[in-house]
Order: C-alpha cells, then structure tokens, then sequence
C-alpha cells in the first residue's frame, strides 16, 4: 500500500526515540562515595522495642552481613544498624533508599535526634520530597564513619530482596528527576493513546475499541501503581487500603480484556478459529482469580500469585502464537498487533521471571516494561485507524454498490430517480431551470446477437465512457435500464441542452468500440425535456423526455428531439419504440 512506508518509519522512530530515554535512565555513573555497611538483628518474637535499639542496648547483637540486601521477614519486624565505611564528604547531603520494598513499611531512626520517620510507598498524608521511585530519605550532611542509621523493616507474608543504598542529594535528584520524567512521558502516551480511542468508540461504538480502552486503561492502573504516582492522584487514597492487592487486582482484570480485544482485533475466529476458541476459554480462570488476590489469604498463599504469573505468561505465549499463525494466512490487523505486542510479551515473560526467581530488577527492564506498553498502544491506535479506515472504505463500496449500476459505473434507476427528485426541488427553490436527456442506443440489439453479449456489455462501458466525458461535475448519469440513460443538467435550459446532446450524439457517433478483437461503430438517440411549472414531477419530466426519445427514433435515429410542452391535461404516452 501507498501509506504502509510512512507508517513503518514513523513506528521506527517512535521506538528509537523511546528507547533513548530508557537508555538514557538505565546509565549509571560509577560512584566512589564511601560504602554503606550493613549489620541485622536476628529476627527474634517479640520484636525489640525502638527505644532499646537506638539507644545502642542491641548493638552488641548486630552481625554484619556482607549483603547489600535488608530482607524483611514473614513472622517479625527486622531490624538493620546501618553505617558508612568513611565520613561523607560530598558536597550534598546523603539519600538513603530502599528499592524493592514496595509496600512494606519501613521506619528509619537517623541522627542526630533519631526520631523515627516513616518511609511508606503508598502514603498520602504528607507531601513527598522525592518521588516513589524509591523509598528514600536525607540524612545529615557531617554524617561520620560507624555513625549508626537504625532501621526497621516491617513483617510482611513475602519475603523481599530490599536493597539499601546511599546516593549524594544532587545525584539522586537527576536520577529522580529522570524517572519522573520517564513515567510521565509512559503515561501520558497511553492517556492520549485511551482518549483518542475513546473518541473514536463514541463515535463508532464498535466492540474492539472498547476492548481496547478497558486493557489499555486497567494497564494504566497498574503500571502507576507499580510506580506509585498514582498515590499522588486524589483517587489514589481510595486504593490505599487495598495495599499490594491493588496492583494484583487491575493486572487480573486487565488480562481478560487483552485476550478478548486480540481475538477482536486481528480477526481471529474467522482466520485461526480452534486456536481462538482455546484462547477465549482461558479468560475464564482470570476473573477466578482476581478476586481471589484481593483477599488477605492471598499474602498468605504464596502458591496463588506464582499461579496466577505462571497462567499469565503461559496465556501470553499462546496469544503470541495464535498472532503469528494469524500473520502467516495473511491477516492484516495481526502484523500491526505482531509489531506492538511482541516486546510486550518478552519483556512480560523476563519481568514475571525475575518476580519468581526474586532477582533485582535491573534498570533497564523497570524502564523497558512500561515503554514497551507505551510502545503497544501507539502502535495499535495506529492499527485501529487502520481497521476504521477499512470499514469506511467498505462502507463507502457498499453505497456505492446500492447506488450505481455494476456493469457501467452509472447511477442505477433508483439513485437516479431519488436523485432526480432532489434536483427538481433544488431548481425550484432557487428558480432555476433543469433539463433531462434520455439517451437509447440504436440497434443495441443487433450488436448483442452478432457479436455476443460480453461484447454488448463492453459496448455499454465505452458508452458510459463517452456520455461522462461531456458532463459537468454538478450532472449526473444513469442507467434507466437496458441500453437506455438518463442524463440531469442542473442549471441547463432547452438551448443548453441542445447543445450538450449534440456533444454527446457526435462522440458516440465517431466512438470506435473495441472488443474481443471487435472493432464497429454505434450510434444514439436522444430526447431532451425541461422542467415546466410548479406541478412538474420527475415522472412527468421522464415522460416527456421519453416522447422525445421515440420522435427521435421514428425520425432516423442518431438524432436529438426536444420535446415542446403540451397544454395541461395532454397526455403524454408514448408507442413501443423500434430498436
């Protein structure tokens, strides 16, 4: 197609530019700030109270760990004594962060006071001075060598790899900055991606385009859940109390949605039936288990969200492949949707892995999974304004289908007499005058019985042909039937007409026909009438044109009549024409 290399390159540069700044965050400078050493206290029931640990009572039981890990644990809170190898000395004060904590609450007790603050991904009541990227936090700026930074992790049903380190403030502000500005540009993309979509389903009203806008919206959710700015939206407090069910909750409802826009979207009952009918039943356990994640047992059930990520990915990879089958018997929507899902399902498939195996998330992967969503949406927005544009086109074909004839290309006899009626209103409305050829081929029928009918219908076209080409853009032709038309001049009186009908007789007349290695000549009568007074109907107009049409035929044929009105009351008949 015309338009399919502007739509790769521009595909092409939006994955470059997207990429760039995914590159652009995972890049990190080496650091030679001093090292944050690390030291736990057993995890012991009950748990040590704050004051006999940041008094240095517990300091004896602290045991380093050579691990730049701080593991919560499931039974009790722990707790951590933190301290840096050498005195700070950069020209910024200290970032403490914590990566990996997600929901879990963890309360720092730093100096020089050692008042607890609480570090919590998903609070609201204060105004956060970094972003949720990280849970972090400044420490004082003189902060010495074996200067202990006390800190409590609380219990929680998972045990997670959280890792603790020490940024200089300007650092972790670029970097902080450049995630903000990285989620920001991911979200927006997929807001416009949904209200564009939106506009189009309020238009349309068509299945996929919902499909589309409840994925792509619960995707939404949960990738700023995951991030945490949702928090920062009023809605957010709403979701507090659902705490890590939250995302577990959109993510499940999200994946139905996906599965049934995919089938929707490349048109797979109708080009690999059995495989999406095998895809359409694997919906069903989704919206069994997203209820299931929202109850508390569910922390408790480790084995009910490895299921739910082993069904997740084992669901990906079938659509995956029912997609390629798709591309394979040629399915147009299913490369579009090939193009964007694929880094989506890998990244998916190497995200959920690195949950189940609980490896760091490594900075590239946190920045590629959102970028590959933002990528999806772009790319199949760009797909749905295909599959619009396809219906249009369709839509277009079938009216003009129900309004011209198949064979010449003309107005049928319907459209025509619709048409006509309209013309005669807008000529009285605007009094102006409106004449009507109707135009029949002499000896058509001689041409069909020497040379064949296939013949007689090529005939017919170049006819067509020739008619059009001495037609203003505001007339209009038609097929009346049989070898008979009808030709509307707006605008036109008797005069005008004439000469108009001359034009068309003498192209006819001269028109060289050629056809299965036929060549022979034809020519054409033609009847002109004009609108007459304010009760002058199209049948009353075609009647006279057509009283015309049989003095023309009577007279020698290959000549035009007009036709004279006749007093009121006359009536107009007219004798079965000769051929």
């Amino acid at each position: 197609m015309v338009y399919r290399a502007p739509v790769v390159v521009f595909v092409a540069c939006v994955l470059a530019a997207l990429y760039a700044f995914v590159a652009h965050a995972a890049s990190v400078a080496p650091s030679q700030r001093p090292v944050l050493q690390i030291a736990a206290l057993p995890a012991i029931t009950p748990a040590p109270l704050p004051d006999q640990v940041v008094h240095g009572g517990m300091d004896a039981g602290f045991a380093p760990t050579g691990s730049a890990y701080t593991p919560n644990a499931v039974e009790t809170q722990r707790w951590y004594r933190l301290t840096l190898s050498s005195d700070w000395k950069e020209s910024s004060s200290p970032v403490l962060h914590f990566s990996g904590a997600t929901y879990i609450r963890i309360s720092v007790f730093a100096p020089p006071d050692y008042r607890r603050q609480e570090l919590w991904f998903a609070q609201t009541d204060s105004s956060a001075r970094f972003s949720r990227h990280q849970l972090a936090m400044e420490l004082p700026h003189d902060l010495r060598a074996g200067q202990p930074v006390y800190v409590r992790i609380a219990a929680d049903s998972f045990t997670r790899q959280i890792r603790a380190g020490i940024t200089d403030m300007a650092t972790y502000q670029a970097q902080d900055l450049t995630h903000v500005r990285l989620t920001t540009l991911f979200s927006s993309v997929q807001v416009t991606m949904i209200l564009a979509a939106l506009c189009l389903w309020v238009v349309l009203r068509d299945r996929v385009l919902a499909y589309f806008i409840g994925y792509s919206s619960f995707m939404l959710v949960y990738l700023m859940l995951t991030s945490g700015e949702i928090y920062e939206l009023p809605v957010g407090q709403l979701l507090v109390p659902l705490g890590t069910h939250a995302p577990w909750l959109f993510a499940a409802l999200s994946a139905p949605l996906s599965i049934s826009f995919i089938i929707e979207f490349c048109e797979l009952r109708d080009i690999t039936p059995v495989a999406a009918r095998l895809l359409g039943l694997m919906r069903w356990p989704y919206l069994v288990l997203a209820p299931l994640l929202c109850f508390p047992f569910a922390e408790r059930v480790h084995a009910l969200a490895s299921v739910y990520n082993v069904w997740f990915m084992f669901t990906s990879l079938w659509a995956l492949g029912t997609v390629i089958l798709a591309v394979m018997r040629r399915g147009r929507q299913a490369r579009f949707f090939l193009i964007a899902w694929t880094p989506q399902v890998l990244l998916t498939c190497l995200r959920v892995s690195q949950v189940l195996l609980s490896l760091d998330l490594p900075r590239w992967l946190e920045y590629s999974f959102p970028f590959s969503i933002a990528f999806f949406s772009i790319v199949v927005t760009i797909g749905l304004a295909d599959l619009s544009l396809r219906t249009r086109r369709e839509r277009d074909v079938a009216h003009h289908l129900a309004d011209h004839d198949a064979l010449t290309g003309a107005l049928n006899r319907r459209a025509l007499v619709r048409r006509l009626h309209t013309g005669i209103a807008e000529a009285r409305r605007q009094h102006a005058p409106l004449a009507l050829l109707f135009l029949d081929m002499d000896h058509f029928k001689s041409v069909n019985d020497h040379y064949g009918h296939q013949v007689g219908d090529a005939c017919l076209r170049a006819v067509v042909e020739a008619i059009g080409d001495e037609l203003r853009p505001a007339d209009w032709l038609g097929r009346y039937g049989g070898e008979e038309f009808v030709v509307a001049l707006p605008g036109a009186n008797r005069d005008n007409a004439m000469a108009v009908g001359e034009r068309i007789r003498h192209s006819i007349e001269t028109l060289q026909v050629h056809s299965r290695g036929n060549t022979f000549q034809t020519t054409i009568s033609i009847g002109i009438a004009n609108l007459g007074g304010p009760t002058d109907t199209a049948d009353d107009l075609i009647a006279r044109a057509d009283a015309a049409l049989y003095r023309a035929k009577t007279e020698g044929r290959n000549r035009i009549v007009s036709h004279e009105l006749q007093a009121p009351g006359d009536q107009l008949t007219r004798p079965a024409s000769p051929a």
